[in-house]
């Protein structure tokens, strides 16, 4: 009887650890796929350069706060500056479409991630905005990259894909309502 137990024993270690395999083989990758909704705001916010302590070109410096759902958990998004270079060009085709648009290539989009259980994921990227002249919406798509956190979220790498579109809300169109999502893998070590 003695050994019939322990040969039990031994059979559900075996049969635990070769469970666990497979998970963790693939616990190192968190899919990524958000919708989201919120706002965005043009420009106009004044800050300055922490590393050379000069004043930043404002005019190309956003504010983003959305909130997101999905997987991996729901989050709060907000993201500011994106580098005082991004110069707009009329152009006839942004983003697969034709028309008069006012392109936008952003060099950066440092976005932070605060999930529900106060995790956070850092991310940045570029990306392009194209602005109906016609109807004054917008369209946009960035790809980024995810480089750390904290909690569950500390040293993760990976990428995705963002787009969406926005709508402006003040007369001047620099403040906008956004909504779109957010595809791509986390990699957590």
């Amino acid at each position: 009887m003695k050994i019939k137990n322990i040969s039990v024993g031994i059979a559900g270690v075996i049969l635990l650890v070769a469970i666990g395999l497979p998970r963790t083989a693939v616990a190192g990758e968190v899919e990524m796929n958000l919708r989201f909704a919120g706002a965005f705001v043009a420009s106009g916010i004044k800050h300055l350069n922490l590393s050379t302590r000069n004043p930043v070109d404002t005019t190309a410096s956003p504010l983003i706060h959305v909130q997101a759902q999905g997987s991996p958990d729901n989050a709060v998004i907000r993201g500011f500056g994106a580098g005082g270079n991004a110069i707009p060009v009329v152009v006839f085709n942004c983003l697969g479409s034709t028309g008069v648009f006012l392109s936008i290539i952003a060099p950066e989009d440092p976005l932070l991630f605060t999930f529900d259980d106060l995790s956070l994921l850092f991310a940045d990227g570029t990306g392009e905005i194209c602005i109906d002249l016609t109807t004054g919406l917008s369209t946009f798509r960035f790809d980024i990259v995810f480089f750390g956190g904290r909690g569950r979220f500390a040293e993760a790498t990976g990428g995705a894909v963002i787009t969406g579109e926005a709508q402006p809300v003040s007369a001047d169109g620099s403040f906008l309502a956004e909504t779109g999502t957010i595809v791509g893998t986390i990699i957590v070590p």
